[in-house]
């Protein structure tokens, strides 16, 4: 089995392995300035091959005359040369052709044509867009979130690979190359269902090709080795099962179960208590759309409007949508206007960075492949609308977000890349830490303003599919609906932590994901937000 990893690990290369640092792929913002560079870089080439054939028609041109002189009849060079010399009209045509034609030919072979294409790559006459060029790395992770889509929303392999995406027609399909190069992503991210998959699509199309991107013998060698790799991690799966005295056969309907693209769902459990592979179940299902909560349950959720003991939204109410009520869980619609999004984008665009973690054992902040996304901090000073949107905040949450006096964070600016997600997380940033972690990895003043008691996250964007927020030991999920907000706090009354948030991104199947977040600090909200009686509550 060491072979199987070996084998795969020098062909698809260490990256493919680790998190990837890479600047396209993190943000549909920078995809899409990379699709416009490439559009000039297509004029350009475009303009390039013209003057090309231009040059080799003249080249064919000048020689198509001379071939016509020799073909006046058989002889030496030596009879050919005198021949055409006591020609008059042959002497004219020489003289031209030696002063005109390859004048042109020689000031066309001059000329660096390539030097327009090359201006074109490097996005000159394209202003300041900033524009990063895809990268190994940006390869890899894209392959990454296409792996990523077909797991999460279980896509069907024959549609996916013909260019229909979840119900979305288009040209974009893929060859037998592609779907070995996937499968190679799956098996290294140890989804060995997914690259046999993967690996027979492969299979079909290069029959189906001609075997001209890649062959069916070369895909048969990693398909077999992909079952070699499943078939062991079954074994070791049922050899553990069978120890804890469950059922002997567990291991095997786990294979036909993800196997098989048309699988029932199974029961889901919810609450604080689930196993790891249980929250990515139910993250999963409620990505896909797929309803957790009793119909009873969902009965007693509604809309309304509401002042939010506000005097000023006593006048005009906000929208309110209640997706749970313990912990409470809400969107407010129409709470940003259009103008306002696109003011927000245009300012967080030039700040754009890749999105960041929390580093291991809470210290520092490094870049992970449990989120892709890029993000921009906006102080309130860089425009009057940031304060405004801050003020908004306060008086629908009843929360202050004063950032003189350190009560909430710098508004942030997302957007999501190709296939972009965030995996279940918690906002919370110090509750869960121990006293050696708060003393020696936390920074003094993330303690002076105390944790994210709650988060309020505007969507500057429709998503033509996927892109939920969902918790999955809740068995919530909020759709993205541009101009509104969800929101819910992170910290019980009593200050502890509400592990019943756990929450994540679903990826991005068709569109663009924008979002804006402002997380609340727990300092100066002694007054707002009163402990309740009992430590769990």
């Amino acid at each position: 089995m060491r072979s199987c990893w070996v084998l795969f690990f020098l062909l698809l290369g260490m990256g493919a392995l680790f998190p990837v640092e890479a600047e396209v792929y993190t943000s549909i913002h920078d995809l899409t300035a990379v699709f416009a560079l490439e559009r000039q870089v297509v004029t350009a080439l475009t303009n390039y091959l013209g003057d090309m054939e231009a040059k080799i028609t003249r080249i064919r041109r000048y020689l198509q005359e001379y071939e016509q002189v020799l073909a006046e009849g058989p002889a030496t060079e030596e009879v050919v040369v005198e021949r055409l010399a006591g020609n008059p009209v042959h002497a004219f045509h020489l003289m031209k052709r030696i002063t005109v034609d390859w004048k042109h030919i020689e000031n066309q072979a001059k000329t660096d044509y390539w030097r327009g294409v090359v201006e074109a790559m490097r996005g000159v006459g394209m202003g300041a867009m900033g524009v990063h060029l895809p990268k190994d790395e940006d390869l890899q992770g894209a392959a990454q979130a296409l792996v990523r889509l077909h797991d999460v929303y279980n896509l069907n392999m024959t549609q996916l690979v013909r260019g229909n995406v979840w119900g979305v027609e288009s040209a974009a399909e893929m060859s037998a190359q592609d779907c070995l190069y996937m499968g190679k992503h799956s098996f290294n991210l140890g989804m060995y269902p997914r690259a046999i998959q993967w690996f027979e699509e492969a299979y079909i199309l290069a029959g189906l090709e001609a075997n001209v991107t890649v062959t069916q013998d070369q895909v048969n060698t990693f398909l077999n080795i992909a079952i070699k790799a499943h078939d062991e991690s079954t074994a070791r799966q049922n050899l553990r099962v069978s120890s804890e005295g469950h059922e002997e056969d567990f291991g095997a309907s786990m294979q036909d179960e993800a196997l098989s693209e048309s699988w029932q769902v199974p029961t889901h459990r919810l609450g604080n208590d689930l196993q790891p592979h249980e929250d990515a179940e139910n993250f999963q299902a409620l990505c896909r759309g797929e309803q957790l909560l009793s119909e009873s349950y969902l009965a007693t959720l509604s809309c309304f409007y509401d002042h939010r003991n506000n005097h000023y939204l006593r006048l005009m109410p906000v929208k309110v949508e209640r997706h749970y009520w313990e912990p409470e869980l809400l969107t407010f619609h129409n709470v940003i206007s259009d103008s306002e999004i696109e003011k927000i984008k245009s300012l967080g665009r030039p700040m754009m960075t890749r999105a960041m973690v929390q580093g291991a054992r809470g210290k520092g902040n490094t870049i992970s492949n449990t989120r892709t996304s890029k993000v921009g901090w906006l102080k309130d000073t860089i425009h009057p609308l940031v304060a405004k949107l801050g003020d908004r905040i306060q008086r629908i949450t009843g929360l202050s977000t004063d950032l003189a006096r350190e009560h909430a964070e710098l508004l942030q600016v997302a957007n999501y890349g190709v296939g972009g997600h965030y995996n279940p997380h918690h906002d919370y940033l110090l509750v869960d830490k121990t006293e050696k972690e708060l003393l020696y990895n936390i920074h003094p003043r993330e303690l002076v303003m105390g944790d994210r008691i709650a988060t309020f996250m505007f969507y500057l964007s429709e998503v033509r599919r996927g892109g939920a927020t969902v918790f999955p030991r809740l068995g919530a999920a909020i759709w993205p609906v541009k101009g509104s907000a969800a929101f819910w706090f992170n910290l019980k009354r009593s200050g502890g932590a509400n592990e019943a948030t756990l929450h994540g991104a679903c990826p991005v199947v068709h569109g663009t994901k924008w979002v804006s977040n402002k997380w609340i600090r727990e300092r100066g909200q002694f007054l707002k937000r009163p402990c309740g009686l009992h430590p769990d509550d």
